[in-house]
C-alpha cells in the first residue's frame, strides 16, 4: 500500500509537469473543466431507484479504449478476468442490459466503445421494468441518441505500447431535416499486447512427499481490431409522439499467439512441455430496434418498442505440443449462431394524484446454435481421434410487470413493483439427448425514499431476483483442456438439471448532498440466496471435469461508501478541484461448502478508488484515479481453493484545450504496471496439486486529439 501512494504521488508529480506549459499558454482561453455532472447528481438524488448515472463527460475523461476500465472506478464494480461485477460477484449476478435490454449469451462488455455511449445507468437493486436478473445489480449502458442538433465530432488517437502504435478514430455526425432527425456514430481501434505467465506446479501424495515440481513459462501476443458503429433515425410524429430507429452494428476480429515451455524441476513432466498454439477470432454481430412512443389519453405514454439481434462468431484454433510420449496437434474449427427477437411494450401513466403507474410486457426468443469440431493428430499427420459435438439451443422468454411511483408526501416516496417473469430452455446436439427445462419467478419489489431534510435521505428497498443458468451450463457438453489435465485444470461439462438460483434482498442507504454537485453516501445490502450454483470435481477415465450443480444457501452482505465533490464546496478558497473516493467491502457465506473463506466464486472482499481532477490553468486539466482491489483466499469446495493476489491500478490524464472546438488528451492506462498474482490448490485424502501463477501488465499511453468541425 506503501509503494502505491509513492507511485500516485509520483503520477501528481508528473501531472504538475502539464502545468508548466499551462502557465504559458494564454490565460484568455476557455478552462475545459472535468467535474461531477450536477444533472447526473440531481438524478441519482431524485430517482426512487437506488441509481447511479456515469455521464458522457466522466466516460471521456481518461481517454479509455474499453468500457471496462470505465467502469472499474465506479462504486462497488469490480473487474475479475475481463468480467465486470457488482459487489464483486460475476458469473450473471450481474445483470447487463444494452439500451434496457438484455445482451445475448457470451456477450462482452468491451464490445461497446466508449465513445457510442450518451451514459450507463448502475442500480443497486432491481426494477420491475429493468428486470429480476439482477441478485448483485444491473449495468445498463445506453447508446448515444443524441440527433437532435447537427454535430461534426472527430476523435484520432493512437496507443502506445512497447514501440508499438495501436491507432484509434472515432466519429460523431447528425443533422436534421423537419421532423426527421439522423445521426451515424462510428469508432474503430485497434489494440495489442504482449504478455508474459509463470506458473508454478507441485504435486505430492498422501503422505506429503513430493511427486513432481514443475515450472510454466508462457508467452502470449493479441492482436484486436474493432470497429462499431451506430446509426439512428427519429421522426418526431404530428400531434405529438415519435418513431425511432437505430442498429448497432460490431465486427471484431482477434488473433492470438502462444507458446509454453515447461521445466521439470522434479518428478515427471506433464505430456507435452513444449507446445503452442494459434487462435483467429471472428465475431458479425448486430442489434437493431424501433421504438414508438405515442401519447395515450391526456397525460399517459405508451411506448412499444421490437428488435433483432445477430451474433455469429468464427474460431479457428490449432494447439502442438511434444513431449516424451509424443507429438500432438489439435486443430477445433468452431462457429456459433445468436439471433433473437424482442417485442415489449410498456403504458406509463399518472392514474391518481400522487400515483405514476406503469404496466408492460416483454416478450422474446433467442436460437442459438454452435458447431465444434476437434481434431487430434499426430505432428506428422497420424490420426488420433475426433470428436464433433453440435448442439442447437432455443430459449423463450416471457415476462409481465407492473409498476407504480408514489409520492405518499413530500418528503416520502415509494416504488412498488411486481414482475412475473418465465424461461424455457430445450437444447439438442449431435451426440446430446434432448433435454429441456422450464422455470418462472414472481419478484416483488419494493423501494423507499424519505428525504429527511433539503439535502440528507434515507432509502431501503426488498426485492426478490434470481440467477438464471447460462445455455453454456446447461448444455451436457464436454469442454477439454490441452495439457496438464488436473483438479486445478479440470475439463468443463455442463448439467441439464440446473435451476435458477433465487435470492432475498435488502438495500439501504444514507445519502448528503450539498453543494452544487456534491454527494456522500454510506449503503448496506444483504442476500439471501437459495439453490446457489457450486462446481463438483470428479474423475472419469483418469480425466478430471468439472461440472455445475445447484447446493445448499448463501448469504451476502457488504457496505458501501462513495464521495464526489468539488473541494470548493467545502473549502472556498481551496484550488479548482474536484475529488472522488470510493470503497466497498464485501462478505459472503456459502452453506454447502466448509469454511474458513467459503465465499462465492472468487469474490473480492474489497473494492477501492481515490480519484482527483484539477483545473490548474487556463486551458488545461489533469488528474488521476487509484484502483483497489483485494480478492484473498476462496475455498470453492471441500477439497478446491482458490486465490488471488491483490490488484492496483493507476490511471492519470491530462487535457488541454487548444480552442474552443478542439483539445488534446493525453493518457496513462496502468501507470504501476503491477504484475498479478493467483493460485489454486487441490488436497483429498489420495494427495495434493498445487498451482501458483504470475501475469505481467504494462502501461498504456494514449493520445487523442478531439475536434468538432
Amino acid at each position: 500500500m506503501k509503494s502505491s501512494l509513492a507511485l500516485s504521488a509520483q503520477a501528481l508529480a508528473l501531472l504538475s509537469c502539464f502545468s508548466h506549459a499551462a502557465h504559458a499558454q494564454d490565460a484568455a482561453g476557455t478552462i475545459a473543466r472535468v467535474e461531477v455532472n450536477g444533472a447526473t447528481t440531481n438524478v441519482r438524488r431524485d430517482d426512487s431507484a437506488a441509481r447511479i448515472v456515469v455521464g458522457r463527460d466522466q466516460i471521456a475523461q481518461y481517454g479509455d479504449a474499453s468500457l471496462s476500465a470505465v467502469l472499474k472506478r465506479q462504486p462497488g464494480v469490480s473487474l475479475t478476468g475481463g468480467e465486470i461485477r457488482m459487489r464483486g460477484l460475476g458469473a450473471g449476478y450481474t445483470q447487463l442490459l444494452v439500451n434496457g435490454d438484455p445482451v445475448a449469451a457470451g456477450f462482452s462488455i468491451d464490445s461497446i466503445a466508449p465513445a457510442m455511449i450518451e451514459r450507463i445507468d448502475i442500480l443497486r437493486t432491481a426494477t420491475a421494468e429493468l428486470g429480476a436478473q439482477a441478485i448483485a445489480g444491473t449495468i445498463n449502458v445506453i447508446l448515444k441518441k443524441d440527433s437532435a442538433r447537427s454535430q461534426r465530432d472527430i476523435k484520432l488517437g493512437t496507443g502506445l505500447l512497447a514501440g508499438r502504435a495501436d491507432p484509434s478514430a472515432s466519429l460523431q455526425w447528425g443533422a436534421r431535416s423537419g421532423d426527421l432527425a439522423y445521426s451515424l456514430a462510428a469508432d474503430m481501434t485497434r489494440t495489442t499486447s504482449d504478455n508474459t505467465y509463470m506458473t508454478f506446479e507441485t504435486l505430492d501424495d498422501a503422505g506429503g512427499a513430493p511427486l513432481a515440481r514443475r515450472e510454466l513459462r508462457e508467452w502470449v501476443s493479441f492482436r484486436n481490431t474493432r470497429l462499431n458503429l451506430t446509426p439512428r433515425l427519429n421522426w418526431t410524429l404530428p400531434g405529438g409522439g415519435s418513431v425511432a430507429w437505430q442498429t448497432f452494428i460490431d465486427v471484431f476480429r482477434n488473433a492470438n499467439n502462444g507458446n509454453a515451455i515447461e521445466t521439470t524441476v522434479s518428478g515427471r513432466s506433464t505430456a507435452y512441455p513444449v507446445n503452442d498454439y494459434r487462435s483467429r477470432f471472428d465475431t458479425r454481430s448486430a442489434r437493431s430496434d424501433m421504438t414508438l412512443v405515442r401519447q395515450a389519453g391526456a397525460d399517459g405514454k405508451l411506448t412499444v418498442k421490437a428488435g433483432l439481434t445477430h451474433n455469429k462468431r468464427k474460431t479457428d484454433y490449432l494447439f502442438r505440443g511434444a513431449g516424451a510420449g509424443g507429438t500432438l496437434a489439435r486443430k477445433v474449427p468452431a462457429d456459433a449462431l445468436d439471433n433473437s427477437a424482442i417485442f415489449s411494450g410498456k403504458y406509463l401513466a399518472p392514474l391518481v394524484p400522487g400515483h405514476d403507474a406503469g404496466i408492460g410486457w416483454e416478450s422474446g426468443r433467442t436460437r442459438r446454435s454452435e458447431s465444434r469440431r476437434q481434431n487430434d493428430s499426430t505432428a506428422a499427420g497420424q490420426f488420433l481421434s475426433q470428436l464433433d459435438e453440435d448442439y442447437r439451443a432455443v430459449i423463450d422468454r416471457v415476462a409481465l410487470f407492473a409498476q407504480d411511483e408514489w409520492t405518499v408526501s413530500p418528503r416520502l416516496q415509494a416504488y412498488l413493483g411486481l414482475r412475473w417473469e418465465g424461461l424455457r430452455t430445450a437444447t439438442e446436439g449431435r451426440t446430446l439427448d434432448e433435454v429441456s427445462s422450464k422455470s418462472s419467478v414472481l419478484s416483488p419489489i419494493t423501494q423507499l425514499l424519505w428525504k429527511l431534510d433539503g439535502k440528507d435521505q434515507l432509502r431501503f428497498s426488498l426485492s426478490r431476483t434470481y440467477k438464471a443458468p447460462t445455455v453454456r451450463n446447461l448444455v451436457p457438453r464436454r469442454y477439454t483442456v490441452n495439457n496438464a489435465n488436473g483438479p486445478t485444470n479440470p475439463d468443463v461439462r455442463g448439467n441439464p438439471a440446473l435451476k435458477p438460483e433465487l435470492a432475498w434482498g435488502i438495500d439501504t442507504a444514507y445519502e448528503s448532498y450539498f453543494g452544487k454537485s456534491g454527494v456522500v453516501s454510506v449503503s448496506a445490502y444483504a442476500r439471501r440466496i437459495d439453490a446457489v450454483t457450486v462446481q463438483t470435481l470428479y474423475q472419469e477415465d483418469g480425466a478430471w471435469i468439472s461440472t455445475p450443480f445447484n447446493n445448499g444457501k448463501a448469504k451476502v452482505a457488504g457496505l458501501e461508501f462513495d464521495a464526489r465533490f468539488p473541494l470548493r464546496s467545502v473549502l472556498p478558497s481551496a484550488p479548482d478541484m474536484d475529488l472522488r473516493a470510493n470503497a466497498a467491502r464485501n462478505w459472503s457465506r456459502l452453506d454447502a461448502v466448509p469454511g474458513p473463506d467459503n465465499r462465492l466464486g472468487d469474490q473480492a472482499r474489497i473494492t477501492a478508488n481515490i480519484g482527483v481532477d484539477a483545473r490548474i490553468a487556463a486551458g488545461y486539466t489533469v488528474g488521476m484515479n487509484l484502483n483497489l482491489q483485494y480478492g484473498g483466499a476462496t475455498q470453492m469446495s471441500r477439497y478446491l481453493r482458490s486465490e488471488t493476489g491483490p490488484v492496483r491500478l493507476l490511471d492519470i490524464y491530462g487535457v488541454w484545450k487548444m480552442e474552443a472546438k478542439t483539445q488534446l488528451r493525453l493518457s496513462v492506462a496502468n501507470a504501476l504496471h503491477r504484475d498479478r498474482k493467483s493460485g489454486s490448490a487441490y488436497a483429498d485424502a489420495d494427495g495434493s496439486n498445487a498451482r501458483a501463477g504470475r501475469a505481467s501488465a504494462a502501461a498504456v499511453l494514449r493520445i487523442v486529439l478531439e475536434t468538432s468541425l
